[in-house]
């Protein structure tokens, strides 16, 4: 028999030789002979424990009351199998609720959405109550509306259902609808609607959705400028101010009864307490001849129609009524003193640094004469009339620094009424869609939150975090990602198309730099090569090896861009935006393709200088020689 050699290590190294004996490590075990009893390991590595043989099987090491629960080896096979089917659970659960599948989306009423990252037909969520960590604090302005814009892109009314809860959700107090042609007017204004307007029906449920969360329904109505959706039709093409669609004339009576009469129909729809009239960007005031008869200057002339517009909605349904401020910004006290008491004023802009635009003596002249005064920030449409995600950060900085200024101005005991938070949907009638409402809720989110709680904390992003239904490995971090593209894997209505846009953006890149490098950087696809067909074949087969890979990407885009698109927003504007981004890249790799198909047709060239024979004679001589060529 051999003697028994005991050497530090694990058991299969050779740590422990003996005839007849079992090495126990953990739940491994090998038998080697010995003539005693049995050695081994009693699952605690580096101690040598001994053990008889199978009369007693009590571990005799010093752990052996702490690892006596490794001893059975049944038992620890129960506990391996339990320790593998709970992290299996775990890891079907995480799953399951990144797929979207896991925790309904809290806003009530069903709400399409699909999982993220496809395009197949969308689940349907409906609302829970996230319990928040944060909750509105007393000293931000008591009212805080969002803007509903819907002169563009204007959703399904089943996403505005779930939106009016999940704003509530998120500190809203009410909402301001810009109704503009989605509102089915009737009788003599029934050409003011657009084809694709809401009918009745859908308009009370918006209005009953707003209701139903809380939030109290102002409509806005635009009164001088902005009135594009009435002036380009040929009903109403002589109210303009000169040769603009854009604004009115206030000489006319015929414009003040337009306005009024579509108030009307508003109102009698839908009772509101409150009514904005705009009257914002009137730009060309006093150029017609009726204007100039009146010897008025360009001021008078908008403070007599807009007075006239705000006494009818305070005489006729008896409601406060507002309006937008930059037009008497500047204006002498005097003017200003004639609004007081009839419409107040909703302070505007859009930057970090809002008083640079609007400075301080301004909002104390206010505050002294109109007995309440509206700050407005934005949560979208502000940072270019082609943006297709909100810049969250600069938003959430700019509702934070008008949040800040609201809070001063109530240290001063000056009455700040509320905060209307704007997200515009075109810069004017005539623009292109700026960014969809679907996709800029995790901006409408962080700033309502930032409102309603006077700041933007972790635990403000932790709670918008739950109301945008974010699964454990999304992280909010406006600092690092201004766009908020990590929402894209959370389960809030939208979510699959911030992923399409976050697609669309990186494809565009890359069609982008293609481009610059193939006809701006590089020297073998520029006009002058494609004017004398003279290029090195081999260069612009390189310079377009990605064409194929783009284009073929692109045509899924597109095919995804219906799919997706088409669960928020009717066919047209789901085309609007194809045609608006997607075209536009079809174009720059046809050209592509065209350029390097035709280049690639040659193959022998002229001696220089090109310049000897017209580039159309030229191109049919070597493209007859390239021809025989390849013939041959």
């Amino acid at each position: 028999m051999k003697a028994a050699v005991w050497r530090k290590g694990s058991c299969r190294g050779g740590g422990l030789r003996e005839q007849g004996k079992r090495c126990r490590w953990w739940w491994r075990q090998w038998r080697v002979p010995s003539e005693g009893g049995w050695r081994g390991w009693c699952g605690h590595p580096g101690r040598l424990a001994v053990t008889q043989p199978k009369r007693s099987g009590r571990c005799t090491a010093p752990h052996r009351y702490t690892m006596a629960l490794f001893r059975c080896r049944s038992t620890r096979m129960v506990l391996v199998a339990l320790g593998l089917a709970t992290a299996a659970i775990m890891t079907l659960g995480w799953w399951w609720r990144l797929l979207g599948a896991s925790r309904p989306f809290p806003g009530r009423g069903p709400v399409f959405l699909e999982a993220t990252g496809h395009s197949q037909a969308p689940q349907l969520y409906r609302s829970t109550h996230t319990r928040l960590q944060t909750h509105p604090d007393t000293a931000v302005p008591a009212d805080r509306f969002w803007h509903l814009d819907l002169k563009g892109g204007a959703p399904r009314v089943e996403v505005l259902e779930s939106l009016m809860v999940l704003a509530a959700r998120a500190g809203a107090t009410g909402v301001l609808v810009e109704w503009e042609d989605a509102f089915p007017y009737t009788g003599a204004l029934a050409n003011l609607s657009a084809h694709t307007a809401y009918t009745m029906q859908e308009v009370h449920r918006i209005a009953e959705a707003a209701k139903g969360a809380g939030l109290t329904l102002v409509h806005l109505m635009q009164s001088l400028g902005h009135l594009e959706y009435a002036l380009k039709l040929p009903q109403w093409a002589e109210l303009r101010e000169g040769e603009s669609p854009a604004e009115a004339c206030p000489s006319r009576p015929a414009t003040a009864r337009l306005v009024t009469d579509a108030i009307d129909q508003l109102m009698s729809a839908m009772p509101s307490s409150l009514v904005h009239i705009g009257a914002d960007e009137v730009f060309t005031l006093g150029q017609c001849s009726r204007c100039r008869a009146r010897d008025m200057t360009p001021l008078n002339l908008y403070l007599h129609h807009v007075l006239h517009v705000a006494k009818h909605v305070r005489t006729r349904w008896g409601v406060r009524v507002l309006m937008w401020d930059d037009m008497v910004r500047r204006a002498p006290v005097q003017a200003l003193r004639a609004l007081a008491g009839v419409a107040e004023p909703v302070v505007w802009a859009y930057g970090p640094d809002v008083t640079r635009m609007v400075p301080a003596y301004i909002l104390r002249t206010y505050a002294a004469i109109f007995p309440k005064v509206w700050l407005a920030p934005a949560f979208k449409g502000a940072t270019g009339p082609r943006a297709i995600m909100p810049d969250a950060a600069r938003h959430a900085a700019n509702t934070l620094a008008w949040v800040q200024v609201a809070q001063r101005m109530q240290h001063a005991r000056l009455n700040v009424a509320g905060l209307i938070i704007t997200g515009w949907s075109r810069y004017d009638h005539f623009s292109v869609l700026c960014e969809l409402l679907p996709p800029s809720t995790p901006s409408l989110v962080l700033t309502l939150l930032t409102a309603s709680r006077g700041s933007l904390t972790p635990a403000s992003l932790q709670d918008a975090h739950a109301l945008l239904d974010c699964p454990p490995h999304v992280m909010l971090n406006p600092a690092q990602d201004r766009h908020l593209w990590a929402t894209r894997d959370c389960a809030f209505p939208g979510a699959n198309v911030a992923a399409l846009l976050h697609r669309f953006a990186r494809l565009r890149d890359d069609v982008k730099d293609m481009h610059h490098e193939a006809e701006e950087k590089g020297g073998w696809l520029t006009p002058y090569n494609l004017r004398y067909n003279f290029s090195s074949p081999a260069r612009v087969r390189e310079a377009t090896m990605s064409l194929r890979s783009l284009s073929s990407s692109l045509k899924e885009m597109y095919e995804e861009a219906r799919a997706v698109l088409s669960q928020y927003h009717d066919t047209h504007t789901t085309k609007e935006w194809t045609e608006q981004h997607l075209d536009p890249l079809n174009t720059t790799l046809t050209s592509l393709r065209r350029a390097a198909t035709t280049l690639l047709s040659f193959t022998v060239w002229p001696r220089r200088p090109l310049d000897l024979t017209r580039p159309n004679q030229l191109t049919k001589t070597l493209r007859n020689h390239s021809h025989s060529s390849l013939t041959l």
